[in-house]
């Protein structure tokens, strides 16, 4: 490594640690003042104040990053310019994709970092934070996952569930409907509650069922037992699964779960969606730099930081809106999955390279 890339690449670190320490500070502060009702009222104990925000800290860090190279990219740049040292360097006969080099070498690094990170850090971050939050500080009454029902389809069987708890293996408002061949309900199972036995099964408390004839749908039989054993066919932790945010599975979680939907006939754009932004989101410190350079040069030796704090936030509320409308039309099929994911982060890799090209000539 030369000179120039050593001093270069010292120089971006510097400015990156620094952002990075500063927004992942205000982020913080700010998802404190927004917990803090939480810590106080249901009187958590002192190792949750360390406890809570060291477990949201990867997906902190994850959010700052797009922002913080941004910045840092402008500040490395606009400081060049401002002490006349990048003036100096070209005058030397140094080529500007030569004095670039090391900053879009140094966003690659951060781009593998975050692709791994999204791979299984960060989902845990976010899922561990919540949970935590959820239930061991607000206490066991907020243990349920979900108060929206879910249903899913099991062969010749569509289930509903109200409610369920992950700590008890436990379900509440079970509801079974079986159909014949024709997709003629034949028989409805509904019962207050479902416990996941050890021998695999689930235990019905208080259940109602429903004997239908199929050509006419009139009732049957109609009967009620105490207590119940059904094969779902469903371990607790593949119907809790259906309950996790998007955000808060990792990739083979998302996979796993896109195939299973589909399967049973159900729409899966949204894990689909979420998975390929796992992916794209990994080259957003690339994209960062080739648009943080040539606005860092807009106005010469007149760039001040206020001014690139401004530019900046700017660029990553466009980013941010592009982003989140895609997200929006992949999940709603407007667009493919993977050009949903990828869309945003095409449009502004056209738009930086556009101005780099501009600033080059």
């Amino acid at each position: 490594m030369s000179t120039l890339d050593r001093y270069l690449l010292n120089t971006f670190i510097r400015n990156l640690a620094l952002v990075l320490l500063t927004l992942v500070a205000l982020y913080g502060l700010i998802q404190f003042i927004e917990t803090i009702d939480d810590f106080i009222e249901y009187q958590a104990e002192l190792k949750y104040y360390l406890l809570y925000p060291l477990h949201l800290l990867p997906l902190i860090i994850s959010n700052s990053l797009p922002m913080a190279v941004l910045l840092a990219t402008f500040t490395t740049i606009g400081g060049l310019s401002r002490s006349s040292q990048l003036t100096a360097m070209l005058s030397g006969g140094i080529s500007f994709n030569r004095i670039s080099r090391p900053l879009f070498l140094s966003s690659l690094v951060l781009a593998v970092l975050v692709m791994f990170a999204n791979l299984w850090l960060v989902p845990w971050s976010s899922r561990e934070s919540n949970y935590m939050l959820r239930t061991e500080i607000r206490g066991k009454t907020s243990q349920k996952v979900s108060s929206e029902d879910l249903y899913f389809r099991n062969g010749n069987r569509i289930i509903s569930v109200n409610q369920a708890f992950p700590a008890k293996s436990l379900v509440l408002g079970l509801t079974i409907v079986e159909f014949n061949d024709n997709f003629m309900p034949t028989k409805r199972i509904q019962a207050e509650s479902a416990q996941h036995t050890k021998n695999g099964q689930w235990l019905l408390n208080n259940a109602v069922i429903w004997n239908f004839t199929p050509e006419t749908k009139a009732i049957a039989s109609f009967s009620q037992q105490p207590q119940l054993t059904v094969d779902l066919k469903r371990q607790p932790s593949e119907i809790l699964q259906f309950w996790d945010r998007p955000e808060d599975l990792t990739v083979g979680e998302l996979l796993k779960i896109s195939e299973k939907l589909q399967n049973e006939g159900y729409d899966p754009k949204a894990y689909q969606v979420e998975t390929h932004m796992r992916f794209a989101e990994a080259v957003i410190p690339i994209i960062m730099v080739l648009v943080g350079i040539p606005f860092a040069l807009q106005r010469g030796r007149n760039t001040s930081f206020s001014l690139g704090v401004v530019i900046s936030l700017a660029i990553f509320v466009v980013y941010f809106i592009l982003y989140s409308v895609f997200a929006v039309f992949g999940a709603i099929a407007v667009l493919p999955p993977l050009v949903a994911a990828w869309a945003a982060n095409i449009l502004m890799a056209l738009i930086g390279t556009w101005f780099f090209l501009r600033i080059q000539s």
